[in-house]
């Protein structure tokens, strides 16, 4: 009798439906340049017979702020209102200043306004009119007797009820246009005379489909793995750019904290997409280096508006909450209160976008530090820089803040957010500060500032040899050193012997040989894979020990303690391409993927197209299940893992380096890369089945002395032929 389905594409959502003959179809999405959500419906009578229909929307307001949203119910049931006039539903949230919002519908004209008992239309603003007592959204008291009450007030629970009655003859059908949007009953009017017209919808549903085209344009992919294809090309580009332009602001799993731009989430967003979104990726570097402190540490958490004067704070006009103001005092933690990784990961996306643009300019662009901004400073001490010494602050203070053994100091944490050891010290971050060496290192040395390259190599090769010396321990690299001393992460520990992230970063950095670089690798593969990804850790914890960390207090399997954390798995992707072994890259690759899950959905739990921060690992009981989608890090870096080192398709200052490494039983791939408005067909072959390895590059026909394609004239294009051997 009824069927329902719904389809997730590129930013729109479609839901269908047929019931008693009835067909009915939903596109949900938002127009590129306007704040209001469209709902379009069509509505097609395939039963035969004429149809009386009673068409009824339906949502829930809510405040701008979370706090004040799910956590001051003093406040959010009694200071917002809503009311209805002209066909619009317009609600007030009384002390945010311009937080109007309104719901409108193409059918609701001046012809039908104003009265709840109209002939063919009605309305309701309070849920609890429209659900009616003992009742849920699943039984409306409204759809049941098909009548709105009209009701609205100042106060209360308020949501979004348009009611239209339409009559269908068989085989007609009917399309309505309901809107959802940003404003006050004004701006309702203004949208609804736009979109009224259904070409308008059309319209802005086709320049969201190019506005994504243009995006995905920027490197296709074809592959004997269908797919790395459709991750690839689509699905994982997709979710890297959400996290880009969104960072975790519109993250539902941080309902009730966390808001602002997290400082190493959103360094690693920007470093894995500047081909197809260098603007967006420059301006989040940009707000990172102004989050940075004088130090040389970032603020793990901010709000990006603290530090621009012309932005208001957006504060709700409560009489008992400064939300932004107490969350800014604070943010501006000391060093000891710092993630010791953070604003590391700053100095390769820096890195890589230059590369990725050719914007060498932004080096010497000045910014501002966070300490200008810092609250009680009232801007007294003016303190700005140029992004070059925000990168050598950065790389200085993990100079500076080592341990005993000379390894980083983790401070409040490293990536590992539950893994404190007690203010002791992080290989992670050792291994991070090589490897952000290196990068700086290179582009002091191509913009020829010989100077700074001599000084920061002397101090690349002492932190090497002190990794080397203090964190290998005969099978793998250590993970971290305890305050009192204790290593964690060694064949002598019961659990937590084997960790990812000190191993893969060891091969990632460079720091690590090649001999201790395929051993540490080896023990990743026999401890921490399963058929769903690599674990975080093993064997997981569960003894509490405050002085590792918080991990120790988490359950075996889940999230830091054990779990198939997706985040860094794509790190060991990397660490084997750059062993040259892509069988085992692939089959870290193959594990995690959620296109090959996507048969597996009573086990996995979670879309099929998106990277989840974690999946339960084999501690526990929900093994296989996914967690938590779309708002991570992991589509980056599997986004970035996958296209530049497994196809090995990498910018450079200067030139386009193809490097591969696949399954040796590949016969090669093609690819079509956007590079500095020039674009390169890329044709690899592999008839000697190698993993890696380049022997010949073409370009335009003509063989290269090379291995790299220098950059071609913006506007071109041109074909690259590369044989591997």
């Amino acid at each position: 009798k009824d069927f329902y389905s719904a389809r997730f594409g590129l930013s729109y959502n479609k839901y269908f439906c047929n019931y008693s003959g009835v067909n009915a179809t939903q596109t949900l999405f938002i127009p590129k340049d306007d704040p209001v959500e469209l709902w379009d419906v069509v509505l097609k009578n395939e039963s035969g017979k004429k149809r009386n229909l009673s068409v009824f929307s339906y949502c829930e307001f809510s405040y701008h702020s979370i706090q004040s949203d799910n956590q001051n119910f003093q406040m959010s049931l009694y200071c917002e209102g809503s009311s209805y006039k002209d066909g619009i539903i317009e609600i007030d949230p009384f002390y945010e200043e311009g937080g109007y919002q309104f719901l409108t519908a193409n059918h609701v004209t001046h012809v039908c306004v104003d009265h709840a008992n109209e002939k063919d239309a009605g309305f309701d603003c309070l849920r609890d009119s429209f659900i009616g007592p003992y009742r849920s959204e699943s039984n409306p008291i409204a759809v049941e007797q098909g009548k709105c009450s009209g009701s609205f007030e100042l106060g209360g629970n308020h949501c979004g009820v348009l009611q239209r009655k339409i009559t269908l003859d068989a085989g007609e059908e009917n399309r309505i246009v309901f809107m959802l949007g940003e404003g006050d009953r004004d701006a309702g009017r203004q949208y609804r005379e736009k979109y009224s017209i259904f070409e308008n919808v059309d319209i802005a549903f086709a320049q969201l489909h190019a506005f994504w085209d243009d995006k995905l344009s920027k490197l296709q992919v074809k592959t004997p793995h269908e797919g790395m294809n459709t991750m690839c090309n689509i699905w994982t580009l997709y979710q890297s750019e959400i996290n880009v332009m969104f960072s975790r602001f519109a993250s539902f799993i941080e309902v009730g904290g966390r808001t602002g731009l997290g400082y190493r989430d959103t360094a690693q967003d920007a470093m894995c997409v500047p081909h197809s979104n260098p603007t967006k990726c420059k301006s989040r570097i940009g707000e990172l280096l102004k989050g940075l402190m004088l130090e040389g540490y970032g603020l793990h958490l901010f709000e990006p508006q603290w530090f621009d004067p012309d932005k208001k704070d957006g504060n709700s006009k409560s009489p008992t909450l400064a939300l932004i103001d107490k969350d800014k005092e604070k943010a501006f933690h000391t060093a000891e209160q710092a993630c010791a990784d953070d604003a590391l990961w700053l100095v390769p996306s820096i890195v890589e976008y230059v590369k990725e643009t050719g914007d060498f300019a932004f080096i010497d662009e000045v910014l501002p530090y966070a300490d200008n901004a810092k609250p009680g400073n009232e801007m007294a001490d003016q303190h700005f820089g140029t992004v070059w010494e925000h990168m050598t602050r950065i790389l200085d203070f993990s100079t500076e803040q080592v341990g005993k053994t000379g390894v980083c100091k983790g401070l409040r944490a490293d990536w590992n957010d539950c893994l404190n050891l007690g203010g002791g010290e992080s290989a992670m971050v050792s291994f991070l500060h090589h490897w952000a060496l290196v990068h700086f290192i290179d582009l002091a040395k191509f913009l020829g500032r010989n100077k700074e390259a001599e000084k920061y190599e002397a101090i690349r090769q002492k932190v090497q040899a002190v990794c080397e010396k203090e964190l290998w321990n005969g099978e793998w690299f250590t993970r971290g050193i305890t305050k009192s001393g204790r290593k964690i992460g060694t064949p002598e520990c019961e659990e937590g012997k084997v960790f990812m992230e000190s191993n893969t970063w060891a091969v990632i950095s460079g720091a690590a040989s090649h001999e201790h670089a395929i051993s540490a690798m080896d023990a990743v593969d026999k401890w921490l894979y399963t058929e769903y990804g690599l674990m975080l850790n093993a064997p997981s914890y569960t003894k509490v020990d405050d002085e590792i960390g918080f991990a120790t207090r988490v359950y075996p399997g889940v999230k830091e303690n054990g779990a198939i954390f997706s985040h860094p798995n794509p790190w060991a992707w990397v660490a084997e391409c750059l062993l040259g072994r892509g069988e085992r890259a692939m089959k870290f690759y193959d594990a995690l993927l959620p296109y090959n899950q996507n048969d597996k959905i009573e086990i996995r739990k979670t879309e099929p197209y998106s990277t989840c921060q974690f999946v339960f690992g084999k501690d526990h009981t929900a093994y296989g299940r996914a967690c938590h989608p779309f708002m991570t890090g992991s589509g980056g870096w599997s986004y970035f893992a996958a296209t530049r080192y497994m196809l090995g398709l990498r910018p450079g200052f200067e030139a386009l380096e193809i490097d591969p490494c696949i399954p040796s039983d590949w016969k090669g791939f093609t690819a079509q890369r956007v590079w500095r408005g020039a674009t390169y067909d890329i044709s690899v072959e592999n008839a000697s089945h190698v993993s890696k390895g380049v022997q010949e590059v073409y370009l335009n026909g003509a063989k290269l002395t090379g291995k790299t394609i220098p950059a071609q004239k913006a506007g071109t294009s041109n074909t690259v032929r590369v044989v591997m051997g």
